[in-house]
């Protein structure tokens, strides 16, 4: 994938029919060509901190030898990867940007690995420049997997909530090292992140072009494997939103979820690996936003449903969820907006904290959004982080 500097050679070096190359790359102002080395240093090949006509023409063959590869390269598994690096995926595309230089890992303690997976929400769109110390400078005993190596955890262009998380457990665990490995893209729903992985079944969220999304987890753990001795602690997800536009994703949310459960702790090795999963609302929560929506004729309509248990008590949620699933797409869309089935997701995600062995659902409860009324603001990312962090600190005190 071509980062944007690239494209911006792409569009003045390399457009078609150029008469003058050497017209084109004096064009390129000096500001362009300091991003230019930063990013490509090898270009600068005399080592004088400027690119001259002649280097710039060399790194424009460069990037059409690459293009030319890329384009050429087969796809596999719904999608092409630049000269096949499995680093530069559209699930390690925001991570590669929060490392902070190759870092070894301390002889000393364990080296307890997280894995953070989910869409916008953990992948985050906080900028950078709002964090504030110590964020904002690396830890000794604190890593992320990152352009295919261990590396220091400093964000440079946008975060999320493992910066305020794993600097949390570092306090938590003295002695240890905390790593993360993050696999995360926004607006995407959960068929992109399972083992199972198909186009069909990633396209009903429009994911099928992203490729296999745990295929890129494994990479990383099969490397970080061989170059260190990780124990995997927990896993810490953070999803949703894109499941609550169709019926059948919200429907299949709990078996495709526990699945992807059962899959992680078979392939990490780790049959009764912690989960952690912060929801938007508790189930008394859920009724209650949504019953606020409901007009006194649905409310009349809902009260005439009976959903039971095995001991025969009514079921609030279910018969919510039987009422929202029988009305119309139409009359949802009204309500809810364009995430129609969003209560059958959440649902979902609390149903797994009761009845999955291991998974503790958070209820954070309303962060600190942004203007755009969904993601969060830097504050928001930072409280999540800590709270999910103190949700893992609970979990491993009650198992001492």
């Amino acid at each position: 994938m071509m980062s944007g500097i690239s494209l911006f050679l792409f569009h003045v070096l390399l457009v078609a029919g150029v008469p003058s190359a050497s017209a084109q790359v004096s064009k390129i102002t000096e500001k362009q060509k300091s991003q230019l080395i930063k990013r490509f240093p090898k270009s600068d090949a005399n080592k004088d901190g400027n690119l001259d006509d002649a280097e710039l023409l060399a790194l424009r063959e460069f990037l059409q030898n690459r293009r030319r590869k890329s384009d050429s390269a087969p796809a596999e598994n719904g999608k092409s990867q630049a000269a096949a690096d499995p680093w530069r995926t559209a699930g390690f595309k925001q991570v590669n940007t929060m490392g902070g230089g190759e870092a070894a890992i301390p002889e000393n303690g364990k080296f307890r690995v997280f894995v953070l997976m989910g869409q916008s929400n953990m992948h985050g769109t906080a900028r950078a420049n709002e964090l504030k110390p110590p964020f904002t400078e690396k830890h000794e005993r604190i890593r992320i997997w990152a352009n295919g190596r261990w590396e220091y955890f400093v964000p440079t262009q946008r975060f999320g909530p493992g910066v305020s998380f794993a600097r949390q457990l570092a306090e938590f665990w003295p002695d240890d090292t905390i790593g993360i490995i993050k696999v995360s893209i926004g607006g995407t729903g959960i068929r992109g992140f399972e083992k199972d992985w198909s186009r069909e079944r990633a396209s009903l969220t429009f994911d099928g072009e992203k490729g296999s999304l745990y295929k890129d987890l494994m990479n990383a753990v099969t490397e970080a494997k061989r170059i260190s001795k990780p124990e995997f602690c927990g896993f810490f997800w953070k999803q949703g939103g894109a499941d609550g536009t169709k019926k059948v994703l919200a429907e299949e949310y709990y078996e495709t979820f526990k699945q992807l459960i059962s899959d992680l702790r078979s392939d990490l090795g780790v049959p009764d690996l912690p989960v952690f999963v912060p929801s938007y609302t508790d189930d008394d929560g859920l009724i209650k936003a949504f019953n606020a929506k409901l007009s006194d004729e649905d409310r009349d309509t809902i009260k005439e449903l009976q959903v039971k248990d095995v001991a025969g008590e009514n079921l609030p949620v279910e018969v919510l969820l039987k009422f929202l699933n029988d009305a119309s797409l139409a009359k949802l869309r009204q309500l809810f907006g364009k995430r129609p089935y969003i209560a059958g997701v959440i649902a979902a995600q609390n149903r797994a904290g009761r009845e999955i062995s291991e998974v503790t659902t958070l209820f954070p409860g309303q962060l600190p959004k942004g203007a755009d009324g969904t993601h969060y603001t830097a504050e928001g990312y930072i409280t999540l982080g800590k709270i999910t962090a103190t949700a893992v600190q609970n979990y491993y005190q009650q198992k001492r």
